[in-house]
């Protein structure tokens, strides 16, 4: 008889505890510094357009307290980048022991790798003089961004040898998250500019 059976057998992974251990704890320790690094990249543009309760205006606040933050968030990125790319290339030695192949384009591979990309283009970015700090602010905040997606989103796509978790109400807790994000970094770009005319 046919079988009808749509459950399929899982490939082994667990042969070792110890690419499990090393994979997962470098690969969370990068997603981290990735999320801190967005974390005071808020802060920093709170800071950097503190509201004047007197006057309504945009205030500055003095470089020295912002120059802190912006060396936090430069070492953070930097600590992300690291530690993901060392996941990674843990998670690719990993797989190629128990799946015989280091890279396959899974989707969760592909999210580690787009968080790679978007710190190192941050940094480069940064020593090329291409933004500044108020743009490093902004971009440690989309780099948290690209964690979320990375991270839960692609659970979303249910295919793939990552794909696992519970996925119920995610999809509009995500949509939601990353509308507030855009709304926060698009409300500080325009007070920005506002605040540049008016000083013109």
């Amino acid at each position: 008889f046919p079988s009808h059976d749509s459950v399929k057998v899982l490939i082994a992974v667990l042969n070792s505890n110890f690419w499990l251990s090393t994979h997962v704890i470098a690969e969370m320790m990068g997603y981290a510094g990735v999320s801190l690094a967005g974390l005071v990249g808020h802060l920093y543009l709170i800071k950097y357009l503190k509201t004047n309760s007197e006057n309504g205006s945009v205030e500055i606040q003095p470089q020295s307290n912002l120059k802190f933050y912006n060396k936090l968030i430069l070492g953070m990125i930097g600590f992300g980048l690291c530690f993901t790319f060392l996941g990674t290339m843990l998670g690719g030695i990993w797989a190629d022991q128990s799946w015989g192949r280091f890279w396959g384009w899974d989707p969760k591979e592909n999210g580690a790798l787009l968080i790679i990309l978007w710190t190192a283009i941050a940094l480069h970015a940064r020593l090329a003089g291409y933004i500044k700090d108020f743009g490093v602010a902004i971009f440690s905040i989309i780099g948290t961004m690209v964690v979320m997606v990375s991270w839960f989103g692609v659970n979303l796509l249910g295919v793939g040898l990552h794909s696992y978790g519970f996925t119920e109400g995610l999809m509009l807790n995500l949509l939601i998250y990353l509308g507030l994000e855009f709304l926060f970094i698009i409300s500080c770009i325009v007070l920005t500019k506002y605040h540049s005319l008016k000083i013109s």
